[in-house]
């Protein structure tokens, strides 16, 4: 007998014994491995500018491939996430409660990556200010949207996508898909109007890691909506 769980995201199809249904089209590999990874972490500042939190980030990637992952790290038992983008499925597995030993939950949904034409630009204006971040020169440029403002430091000197970087983790990701000039974001600030502010900070690049993921056998969740691919 079929089983149907309702969830804030997706609609989960399981079944009450051991054989499991798949959404349409849904389908991932048994395994993924990765050669590189990127670091960075994300600062979250009450108004006052006083820290409330910090959360790191590791984006594993390949170095002959498309595939990527990106990996919420936290010291306390089943408070990661990982996300594994699997561009040849067009497939995002999701797996929620990671890290300390934990059992996560595994989740699989589609995703499309928009075309050219469909990629919504977040428009920044160029400023004269220049840093070195990471031995890499950096220009400042600024944004404002509605009531959110902020700053970003891009570089020409990296030729990686923002796609494993840490643009990726901005609120603006999911609006606007893409930025108006070409580089790689190293830091990117965004404020609202109430005083609250995010700082995303570019903290390792290219780093020689190796990451494998197996999901051979485990208990996996199909999703029938799909994931928006420029956010976490």
């Amino acid at each position: 007998m079929k089983r149907y769980l309702l969830t804030s995201s997706a609609i989960i199809l399981t079944l009450n014994l051991f054989a499991q249904i798949t959404a349409p089209g849904v389908k991932w590999d048994d395994s993924y491995s990765f050669d590189k990874s990127n670091n960075f972490q994300i600062e979250f500042y009450a108004k006052g500018n006083e820290l409330m939190r910090t959360v790191k980030y590791i984006t594993h990637y390949q170095s002959q491939g498309e595939n990527f992952m990106v990996r919420a790290i936290s010291e306390n038992k089943g408070m990661g996430m990982e996300t594994i983008l699997d561009k040849k499925n067009n497939v995002a597995i999701q797996m929620f409660g990671t890290g300390g030993g934990a059992v996560p939950n595994y989740n699989a949904g589609g995703f499309r990556y928009p075309d050219q034409a469909e990629l919504k630009k977040l428009e920044i204006i160029p400023t004269a200010e220049t840093k070195q971040i990471l031995g890499y020169t950096c220009k400042k440029y600024t944004y404002t949207y509605k009531k959110i403002f902020g700053e970003v430091w891009l570089t020409e000197e990296i030729d990686l996508p923002n796609d494993i970087g840490v643009f990726r983790a901005c609120k603006m990701a999911a609006l606007h898909n893409t930025l108006s000039v070409p580089g790689f974001v190293m830091e990117m600030t965004t404020e609202d109007a109430r005083g609250g502010k995010t700082l995303m900070k570019t903290t390792a690049l290219r780093k020689d890691e190796k990451y494998r993921v197996e999901l051979k056998g485990v208990e996996m969740n199909t999703a029938i909506n799909k994931v928006n691919y420029f956010t976490f």
